[in-house]
């Protein structure tokens, strides 16, 4: 058996190294791979959360006034979960509940869930931002890995909880008065300061 060894030759102008290149030498701010999850996920979280605090109403989905539009100041405004009679939908703008209209969309409550799994990917996105940091300077990904607690806890409470419940109706809005309210909603229903994982953390 004959083995043939030899130079792999690649063509120079590959599309992969040049969008490499592009994408993690030929910059100031550094973009990367990660930057392709990252600062479009980030984007519009943030984006659909500036939106909700200031013009959209919580009227239909709680009886609130939520928007600084409504009067409300940084404490008070928050994007607030759908109804619970949508239970787990993921309310696309495009899906059935809205049908397009941005309005009943916004109505709805489809910004929370915007916000949410967007904010969700984003965060992903940054912790793989990390790893790429590392990995180009040839570190150990430590910041990376202590990212994932924070990742770890924001698809716990905003995603898994609401999805052992009826609905998203029952996770966190995101507001600063909306996390302090579901922390005392959450020790009414579940008693989690008694939990004693709770207390040895």
């Amino acid at each position: 058996m004959t083995i043939a060894l030899g130079k792999f030759t690649k063509d120079e102008n590959d599309l992969f190294d040049l969008m490499d290149d592009w994408l993690r030498r030929d910059r100031f701010v550094f973009v990367g791979w990660s930057g392709l999850l990252l600062f479009p996920c980030a984007y519009f979280a943030l984006g659909g959360w500036f939106t909700g605090t200031t013009f959209v109403t919580s009227w239909y989905t709680h009886g609130l006034a939520s928007s600084y539009l409504e009067g409300c100041n940084f404490l008070t405004a928050a994007v607030s979960t759908p109804a619970n009679s949508l239970a787990h939908s993921l309310l696309l703008l495009w899906g059935p509940e809205a049908q397009g209209d941005f309005t009943r969309w916004c109505q709805l409550g489809g910004l929370w869930t915007f916000v949410a799994l967007h904010g969700a990917f984003g965060l992903i996105g940054f912790m793989l931002r990390q790893f790429e940091l590392a990995r180009s300077v040839q570190l150990r990904p430590y910041n990376a890995i202590a990212f994932s607690g924070p990742i770890a806890v924001f698809v716990s409470v905003f995603l898994i909880y609401p999805l052992g419940q009826s609905g998203w109706f029952f996770a966190p809005s995101f507001g600063v008065a909306a996390i302090f309210r579901f922390i005392l909603f959450f020790q009414g229903f579940h008693n989690w300061t008694l939990n004693p994982f709770h207390m040895m953390g």
